[in-house]
C-alpha cells in the first residue's frame, strides 16, 4: 500500500490523499470514499476512517477501518481493531472478517472457529459457507471444501465465485471435464473474471480443446503469445 501523506504544516488539519496526481480532501464523504475504493487506494481509505473514528468512535466505522486494513494486506492491524468489536459482542460480519484475517495468516483452525460462530448465528450464511470451503481447501480437506461450496451455492451466494471454487477443486483432483462443465456456462453467459478464465483455459487445455483455450486467452489478452501459453499449460501437471 502507498504510504500515507503526513501533514506537518501548522494549521493544516484537513487530511488529504493523492489519486492519479490529484489531491482530494478526505472529508468529502461518500464520493471520496467511492473514488478511493475504485482506485484501490487503501492507504487513503485507512486515513479517512482513522479521522472519522477520532470524531465518532462508532462500531461501523471501526469495522470499515478493519476491513480496509485487511484489503491492504495489513492483517494484524485489522485484527487489532476487530478485537475491540469482538469484546463488545461480535456480529456475523465481524466473525467473518476475523476469519479472513486469520486464514490469510495461515491460522486455519482459528479461522474455521470464527466461521462456525457466524454459522451458529445463521446456518444459511452463504458467505460463511463459501469461506469455510476456501479454508478447508487450504487445509487440504477437498471433500469437505466441496460440501461447503455446494451449501454456499444452495444459499445463493455469488454463484460465479462458488462455481469457480468448485471448479478449482475439480482441477486439483484432475477432474478437468467436470471443471469445464462448471465454468463454461458461466463464461458463455458473459461473466468475465481473470481467475475464472484462467481456470477455464487450463481445464480446456487438459481436456484437449486447445483451440478454444487459445481463443479465451486471446479475448482476455492474457498473453502476447497465446500459443506458447497454451503449450506451457499443457505441460503443467496440475495446480
Amino acid at each position: 500500500a502507498t504510504s500515507a501523506m503526513i501533514c506537518l504544516l501548522a494549521g493544516c488539519s484537513q487530511p488529504s490523499t493523492t489519486v492519479a496526481g490529484k489531491r482530494f480532501a478526505l472529508n468529502e464523504g461518500k464520493a471520496s470514499e467511492q473514488l478511493l475504493l475504485k482506485t484501490g487506494n487503501y492507504s487513503g481509505l485507512i486515513k479517512m476512517k482513522q479521522q472519522e473514528l477520532k470524531k465518532n468512535n462508532s462500531p461501523e466505522t471501526r469495522y470499515q477501518l478493519a476491513e480496509y486494513y485487511y484489503l491492504s494486506g495489513d492483517f494484524n492491524s485489522s485484527l487489532f481493531h476487530l478485537q475491540k468489536l469482538l469484546a463488545a459482542g461480535g456480529s456475523q460480519k465481524v466473525y467473518l472478517l476475523e476469519s479472513k484475517n486469520l486464514s490469510s495468516l495461515k491460522k486455519y483452525k482459528e479461522a474455521l472457529s470464527f466461521v462456525a460462530m457466524a454459522l451458529n448465528k445463521n446456518k444459511n450464511n452463504g458467505e460463511a459457507l463459501n469461506l469455510k470451503g476456501v479454508i478447508q481447501a487450504e487445509m487440504g480437506d477437498l471433500k469437505g471444501a466441496l460440501a461447503s461450496f455446494e451449501l454456499a451455492r444452495n444459499a445463493y451466494f455469488q454463484e460465479e465465485s462458488v462455481v469457480n471454487n468448485i471448479a478449482m477443486i475439480y482441477i486439483v483432483q484432475k477432474r478437468y471435464h467436470e471443471a469445464v462443465q462448471m465454468l463454461l456456462p458461466v463464461y458463455l453467459r458473459g461473466y468475465r473474471n481473470p481467475q475464472l478464465e484462467h481456470n477455464l483455459a487450463f481445464a480446456l487445455v487438459k481436456t484437449g480443446d486447445l483451440r478454444y483455450a487459445k481463443e479465451i486467452i486471446k479475448r482476455g489478452n492474457y498473453a502476447k503469445n497465446p500459443d506458447m501459453l497454451v503449450a506451457d499449460l499443457f505441460r503443467v501437471e496440475s495446480f
